[in-house]
């Protein structure tokens, strides 16, 4: 028996083990490839994008044992522990030694500035409609003022532009400047400061919003709105409803006033 036919065979089962696994020529597909050699339990995540948490009292080889870190007893290894930032054991803290200065008006009120420039341009350009009464929301709408949701009201401020027409308007903003106001007035229009809640204001904004929904104007409750729209010199809308003051009445007009609130009701 000749050595071949033993040979022979273990020849032709190798040549074809390495045709199998041999890596395919550049025409072949590399997907097919890939998921030749790559399988599932190979697959880990990306070097540095996980972290191991830490496990807190489970033996004194994992440096977190016993005390877990936290010492030995004390009021910060104690449940829930934790001092609040600025405590000092009960001694004055040091924000209370430094002298304060200045103080934040919670009262304070800041009305985005529209100048009469602006307005002009923008009826100019038919964004604004003169005929109709310009309101809050009006000027909102049209983008001449960006946002009221930090901001109290439309204040009219500047001198109008001599190059752009100023036809008659009929004004219903927050507050006017004086020379604002003038000019308006001399152009042959009206004003009048109209005072609006933060309610109001979104009303005014988002008139859409509040389809259905009965909610009446908010009057001014501060002292300082009211005696500003209380006041024909600053155009507010409530000086024709507000009766004067009785230390400025003079005996007729107490008189007509006691009867009135008197006479009872027909």
């Amino acid at each position: 028996m000749s050595l071949n036919m033993f040979t022979n065979p273990l020849r032709s089962l190798l040549s074809s083990t390495s045709r199998l696994l041999a890596i395919p020529s550049s025409g072949a597909s590399s997907s097919r490839s890939a998921s030749t050699f790559a399988h599932l339990g190979e697959l880990s995540p990306a070097k540095g994008s996980t972290k191991v948490d830490t496990r807190y009292g489970r033996g004194p080889g994992s440096q977190k044992g016993g005390t877990s870190g936290r010492g030995h007893k004390g009021q910060k290894a104690r449940a829930g522990k934790g001092v609040r930032l600025g405590f000092e054991g009960g001694q004055t803290p040091l924000h209370r030694k430094i002298p304060k200065r200045g103080f934040i008006n919670f009262t304070s009120k800041t009305y985005a500035p529209l100048s009469i420039a602006t307005l002009q341009s923008f009826i100019s350009q038919s964004r604004i409609s003169p005929t109709e009464t310009i309101t809050v929301g009006t000027i909102v709408r049209s983008n001449a003022v960006h946002g009221l949701s930090h901001l109290s009201g439309v204040k009219l401020l500047g001198e109008p532009d001599p190059e752009l027409p100023l036809p008659p308007l009929k004004l219903e903003l927050s507050r006017y400047g004086k020379s604002a106001a003038q000019a308006i007035i001399n152009a042959g229009g009206e004003v009048s400061a109209v005072y609006h809640n933060n309610l109001g204001l979104r009303k005014e904004c988002f008139p859409e919003k509040f389809v259905g929904r009965d909610i009446k104007a908010a009057k001014p409750t501060r002292k300082t709105d009211i005696l500003y729209y209380t006041n024909p010199k600053k155009y507010g809308y409530l000086a024709n409803e507000s009766n004067p003051a009785a230390s400025k009445m003079s005996p007729e007009e107490w008189t007509k006033v006691s009867h009135a609130q008197v006479q009872p009701h027909a």
